[in-house]
């Protein structure tokens, strides 16, 4: 019984993944269409962007060599990494709505004993601070929307750059990201950012695209209420705390107020500046015992949708607090696929295999919503306690990763199931099952 629930859940998987890969059909040539389902595959069963431990993954009936030469001579396809990008976003921004936030961050790959890699340059390194080491920088875009199971991720763009190559700069490069996002998603969704984003510019960008937006403000700049430019500190003590939001998901309360402001768009004052109107929002946590009590401030606004002063205040709250999760997402791909340790050497081929693996990792963020049905055929890879079971409904993409990698460790693209019926969500197994699992 136990050993056919997992042969099931194999099955389903393979099906899944060639439905997944399906999507992209109809953009790429057949060898193309080919190549992305061989690497995805090996990506996902190596666990590793090292073409040569891809390789060895495949099965195919040619020396290894060969194998390699393949994998390198596609991944040189001058164009492939941009038609690629284009497909996975109008893929993943299906299903996008006025609960889903958009996170947009930056972060890094730090190659630092890379010496010849093509377009290297000195990058930040988030977790020291510093920019002494060779890398590249990354433009990252995820979905996350809250439900019945805590919430689902959707990786909707990754771009990686070098600015000594690419013409537009690394803003240019994230402001067209989010354009192709906003085309295919209808405008929907709220763009969260990180005070990196508090410039005026970006500004200027959200007003003339009308997408609702929320940026945690670094407080130093102007503010105009009431046709007078005021400093950012003599606005925020006016406003009136008086509405008190709870955050459940960290049991904090936060005092909160609201003031409609206008952001100057020009670069020095003048008379008749552009201006950019937003909401600006002021919340304090509320103080416990021996604890001092930090402000922090949002600048934001809702354009498509109709909401008040109290339910403004509420959704930034809660919507900014997710924005940590686009940092585990990078911990995550960092650790299970070894996203730093790409060697290739052309910038060409980095980008290609930026975007593949972009693709692989979209395609184990689909499974959340079977995370359970998992769980219990493989209590052993999933590694939850009967105590501890819920957990599958926060970040589980760690112990995804390891099933998938399981469950396609005898596949090829040549051998995988294509067609096997859709995956049993009404079928998923009852919980007092967990206690004869194995755990």
């Amino acid at each position: 019984m136990f050993r056919g629930q997992q042969i099931k859940i194999k099955e389903n998987l393979q099906v899944k993944f060639h439905q997944f890969m399906r999507k992209f059909r109809q953009t790429f040539t057949i060898p193309e269409y080919k190549f992305i389902q061989d690497i995805s595959l090996g990506i996902l069963k190596s666990q590793s962007v090292i073409i040569n431990q891809i390789a060895q993954t495949l099965g195919e009936n040619i020396s290894l060599k060969k194998t390699c030469e393949r994998l390198y001579r596609n991944l040189r396809r001058k164009d492939f990494s941009e038609r690629l990008h284009r497909e996975i976003i109008a893929v993943q921004s299906h299903g996008l709505d006025s609960e889903t936030v958009i996170i947009v961050d930056d972060s890094d790959i730090i190659k630092s004993k890379a010496r010849k890699m093509e377009g290297l340059k000195k990058v930040r390194d988030g977790s020291t601070g510093l920019t002494s080491q060779n890398g590249y920088d990354l433009v990252n875009l995820i979905a996350c929307k809250p439900d019945d199971q805590g919430y689902q991720i959707k990786p909707l763009s990754s771009e990686l750059v070098s600015c000594q190559i690419e013409t537009d700069s690394l803003i240019q490069i994230t402001q067209d990201s989010i354009v192709e996002v906003i085309v295919a998603s209808g405008n929907r969704g709220v763009y969260v950012f990180d005070r990196g984003y508090d410039k005026r510019h970006m500004f200027a960008f959200f007003k003339e695209h009308e997408c609702d937006y929320i940026v945690r403000s670094k407080g130093d700049r102007c503010l105009i209420v009431d046709g007078l430019e005021k400093s950012f500190l003599t606005v925020a003590k006016t406003v009136r705390r008086k509405i008190v939001v709870h955050s459940s998901a960290t049991n904090t309360s936060f005092n909160c107020g609201i003031q409609r402001v206008a952001i100057r768009l020009d670069g020095h004052p003048k008379k008749h500046p552009q201006t950019a109107e937003a909401w600006l929002v002021v919340a304090r946590y509320v103080p416990k015992k021996n604890a001092k009590a930090g402000f922090f401030y949002f600048l934001c606004d809702f354009p498509n949708q109709e909401l008040n002063e109290v339910q403004i205040v509420q959704k930034a709250i809660a919507m900014y607090h997710l924005r940590w999760k686009i940092e585990e997402v990078h911990k995550q791909i960092k650790q299970d696929y070894g996203w730093e340790k790409m060697q290739l050497m052309s910038y060409t081929g980095l980008k290609n295999m930026n975007q593949l693996l972009l693709l692989a990792v979209c395609y184990v963020y689909s499974l959340k919503s079977f995370a359970l049905t998992l769980m219990v055929a493989f209590p052993q890879l999933m590694i939850y306690s009967n105590r501890l079971w819920k957990q599958i409904f926060d970040f589980v993409y760690y112990r995804i990763t390891r099933v998938v990698a399981y469950c396609f460790s005898h596949v090829t693209r040549l051998n995988i199931l294509k067609y096997g019926g859709k995956w049993a969500e009404s079928k998923q197994l009852i919980l007092p099952c967990l206690k004869n699992g194995g755990m």
